[in-house]
């Protein structure tokens, strides 16, 4: 028996064939998260405000309302939807998709309450949503124990370049053909990539401030070719991972030439 409440066409309604008794427990069971969930949101909010905290410790309750409830793995996103759309006070316009569960924000709080803190504290949420937004993170979760390893916090800029780059790296990729000790080195290759990119691109600015290249649409499309170079060059001299000065050759012919 499904334990979820939908709301279609602003109606309550119930999975299969269901007894008034099967009814009134489900009903029992959405009041009493009308009332936690708020409960929890608010009192997060007052101890944490909207950072990485909140987030952590809200996945914390969930994972115990998962087992209070008997809530089965299948059935994770009819749950959050259900919290999000009939228990939750907070207004969330984020596109969650409608069938996928990794998008879900409370499914992404789970999975980060799962995580040591010493991991968690290495990112802001924007930073851990953006990476729980992939599917390859579920596939392969050592990328986990390198954020943990990571000697400080990426900046803003940082992550989203590693990203860049991650993504790259993982199109139609097996990691689980890596031994822990290269992927963390790809994964270090990666992210000083990135930090190439970004000295090398703040020298161009300064030497060429009017170059179209610089602009907000051109230098993402720029980023993404001087990755796809850097791994092209990789390739090329059988490496395992990206040097520094295979990146900083990039750059030159890219921008240069």
């Amino acid at each position: 028996m499904s334990k979820i409440v939908k709301l279609v066409d602003g109606h309550l309604t119930y999975s299969g064939m269901l007894s008034s008794k099967d009814i009134a427990s489900i009903d029992d069971i959405l009041s009493a998260l009308q009332k936690e969930i708020p409960d929890i949101e608010s009192t997060l909010n007052e101890t944490y405000g909207n950072n990485v905290w909140y987030k952590y410790y809200l996945g914390q309750f969930l994972r115990e309302l998962l087992e209070k409830y008997q809530i089965p793995m299948y059935e994770r996103r009819l749950f959050w939807d259900e919290i999000k759309y009939l228990a939750s006070t907070e207004v969330r316009t984020r596109d969650e998709g409608k069938n996928s569960t990794k998008r879900s924000f409370y499914e992404q709080c789970y999975t980060l309450s799962q995580l040591d803190k010493s991991i968690v504290e290495k990112l802001a949420w924007r930073q851990w949503q953006s990476l729980l937004d992939r599917g390859s993170v579920r596939e392969d979760s050592r990328i986990f124990q390198w954020i943990g390893n990571l000697s400080r916090k990426p900046s803003g800029e940082e992550w989203r370049e590693f990203e860049k780059a991650l993504n790259l790296f993982l199109k139609n990729k097996d990691l689980s053909v890596f031994e822990d000790e290269e992927l963390f080195k790809i994964y270090d290759s990666l992210f000083q990539a990135g930090t190439i990119w970004l000295q090398e691109i703040k020298k161009f600015s300064k030497e060429h401030p009017k170059s179209r290249k610089l602009e907000s649409s051109s230098k993402t499309k720029w980023s993404k070719k001087y990755y796809a170079l850097c791994f092209e060059k990789k390739k090329g001299l059988h490496l395992e991972s990206v040097t520094k000065e295979l990146c900083h050759e990039a750059f030159s012919e890219l921008f240069n030439n």
